[in-house]
């Protein structure tokens, strides 16, 4: 079973190949508060490198931004709009 820490890091690395392009563009982000765990997955948002540093606007990513990692195999998958929309995984409750 997998710990939030190493299921950040594994987000992290996931986060990293899937824009290798422009892996110094995106990272995890919320310093905690866009991080938790539901059921069996864990769930970390991330956002544009610029936006995290400036908080402008112009530089936030729209769309789902969320990527989960399974506690026990630590399988990670980006999420689309319609699971974000249902789970809410940042939302308490």
């Amino acid at each position: 079973m997998y710990t939030m820490d190493q299921a950040e890091r594994l987000a992290a690395e996931a986060l990293r190949q899937k824009f290798a392009e422009w892996s110094d563009q995106f990272a995890l982000f919320g310093n905690g508060e866009f991080a938790t765990k539901k059921g069996e997955f864990f769930y970390f948002g991330f956002q544009s490198v610029k936006y995290i540093e400036t908080r402008d606007d112009k530089y936030f990513n729209y769309g789902p931004n969320c990527i989960s990692v399974h506690c026990e195999t630590g399988e990670c998958r980006f999420l689309n709009i319609h699971e974000v929309l249902a789970l809410k995984p940042f939302k308490a409750g």
